[in-house]
């Protein structure tokens, strides 16, 4: 019978196999992870590259009366402050921030940046730039995401389950926010926020610069 059973050193050896499919996937994943805000811009430059060649003007941002560029413009606004008030909050490794935006959704910072994003596909005016924020900048956050949230179940194995379970990931639930939760301009600079503001503001001064061309 003894012959007969793996050995903990063999059943060790085979559930630690990873076969080379599973292999390239991991690499893959740690690639896009690692490089998402440089792929993410360069996918942003082809967008920007090819409705300058050939595609329409964008809209313009002092036009009250084009739906699209109030659609557009409020998109972006949104995102950065939602995304200003995460940064502003957010403790990372030193505790499991569940409070302010955290308190309606687990990633808020992610769903500012993709307000944004969609934002500015707006007011580019082009239909065919929602592809690439459907398609490959998608995946790659999705994937980002995933990860993140491994790190932060293996972090605070006590808070975490609760947490998952009260709190979507993406698409907020009509619930009581407790905004007693403290704003620190200290963590807002620590995390760059200011960098993401003056990205933005400079990229609606060259929309606007553009349509006036």
């Amino acid at each position: 019978m003894s012959s007969m059973q793996s050995s903990p050193t063999a059943s060790h050896a085979l559930g630690a196999y990873e076969s080379p499919t599973s292999k390239l996937l991991h690499t893959v994943a740690k690639f896009l992870i690692r490089r998402r805000i440089l792929l993410s811009a360069i996918l942003f430059g082809l967008i920007i590259a090819q409705d300058v060649a050939y595609g329409p003007k964008p809209h313009n941002l002092l036009n009250v009366r084009d739906p699209w560029s109030v659609i557009g413009l409020v998109m972006v606004l949104l995102g950065t402050a939602m995304r200003s008030w995460a940064a502003g909050i957010l403790h990372k490794n030193a505790q499991l921030t569940t409070v302010g935006p955290y308190q309606l959704i687990r990633n808020p910072l992610y769903l500012g940046s993709f307000l944004m994003m969609f934002g500015f596909c707006t007011l580019l005016g082009d239909p065919k730039n929602f592809l690439i924020i459907l398609g490959p900048v998608l995946l790659i956050y999705i994937v980002k995401v995933r990860q993140e949230e491994r790190l932060l179940a293996s972090r605070f194995p006590e808070q975490w389950p609760g947490y998952v379970a009260t709190t979507p990931r993406f698409v907020p639930r009509p619930r009581r926010l407790d905004l007693s939760a403290e704003w620190r301009v200290r963590q807002w600079v620590h995390h760059r926020e200011y960098q993401a503001l003056l990205a933005t503001l400079a990229a609606l001064v060259a929309i606007q610069v553009w349509h006036t061309m």
